[in-house]
Parts: C-alpha cells; sequence; structure tokens
C-alpha cells in the first residue's frame, strides 16, 4: 500500500502541486495533473546526496539548507536551483499569514544549538543566503535568508540553545523586496 503526502513546491517563481506516493519498495512522484512517475533513489556521498532516476536519466540531487518557510537550496547534477518546498498544510498556514511570511525574521522551528552564525549586523545578504547553522537532533541546520536586505540583529551566540520561535536573524528586507 502507498501512503501519500502532498507538497507544494515554488521554483523559477511558479507554484507546483505535488504528491509522493510511497511504500512496498517503490515511490512514485506526480506534479500538478500530470502523470504519475516512478522514482527510483538512493542516497549516495554518505548521506549528503540523492542520486534519482526519473524517466530513465540519472540525477545527482543535493540539498544543501533548509530554513523554516520552506527555503531549500538545492544541486541538481550540478545546478544550483532555489526553490521552496513544503508539505501542503505548511504551505497554507504561511500563506494564511500573507506579508508576515516575507519578513526577514528568521526563528528557531524546534529545540537545538546555535553552532554556526555566517552573517554580522549590518551585512547585506540576498535571499537564499546560508546565515546561521543551528544543530538539532544531531543534525546541523543551515538556515537562509527568506528575503535580500541588510542584517538588523543577531540576538544569539554560537553555543547558545535555542526552543522553538527564538528569533535567530533579523533581516531588514530591501526595498521593494
Amino acid at each position: 500500500m502507498l501512503m501519500k503526502k502532498s507538497y507544494v513546491l515554488t521554483l523559477e517563481g511558479t507554484q507546483h502541486h505535488a504528491v509522493v506516493a510511497s511504500g512496498d519498495d517503490r515511490t512514485e512522484v506526480q506534479v500538478g495533473d500530470g502523470p504519475a512517475h516512478v522514482v527510483d533513489h538512493y542516497p549516495v556521498l554518505d548521506g549528503r546526496a540523492i542520486s534519482l532516476r526519473l524517466n530513465g536519466r540519472m540525477h545527482l540531487v543535493q540539498i544543501t539548507g533548509l530554513d523554516s518557510k520552506g527555503n531549500v537550496m538545492t544541486t541538481i547534477d550540478g545546478w544550483p536551483v532555489p526553490m521552496t518546498v513544503m508539505d501542503e498544510l505548511k504551505a497554507m498556514a504561511l500563506e494564511s499569514l500573507g506579508g508576515v511570511a516575507a519578513s526577514g525574521t528568521i526563528a528557531a522551528d524546534i529545540p537545538g544549538l546555535v553552532v554556526e552564525i555566517k552573517v554580522t549586523e549590518g551585512q547585506v545578504v540576498h535571499q537564499g543566503e546560508p546565515v546561521i547553522v543551528v544543530e538539532a537532533m544531531k543534525m546541523q541546520n543551515e538556515l537562509c535568508a527568506a528575503v535580500g536586505g541588510t542584517v538588523a540583529r543577531v540576538p544569539v551566540t554560537v553555543g547558545q540553545p535555542v526552543n522553538p520561535g527564538d528569533v535567530l536573524v533579523v533581516i531588514e528586507p530591501e526595498p521593494g523586496g
């Protein structure tokens, strides 16, 4: 029996709905109203990447960062592909927040420990740029700027424990961005 999960993907400014069905040693992916495709996938590079076969072609996919707003820095076959990926419920919740979701505040999603701060107050950052690394559940999570702008505050320090909702970095969005 296949278990299905719905996602909302935003790629190059276009939103797509996807359903991933997995189980019985197989995975199927359907994007939009298109047909479902069987996808073979295997972890490679010590789990830092996925080798996947789609329509007979092999692809190497690396996910290099994920933040609380679903922003993902992905490399596919060596090419950077910024996108957002989130489950359908989280996407609906963020959509209901309107402009709040587009703010420059990065907050902790789960309890963790700040292990690296990649920016300083006053520094200009671009959307998708890594700004802080938090270790949670023995995994290091690199969080990226959801907006481009100037770092206004970094109210945490390396080694500091954080809880859900704790503000990690505040970015003053650039005008019009």
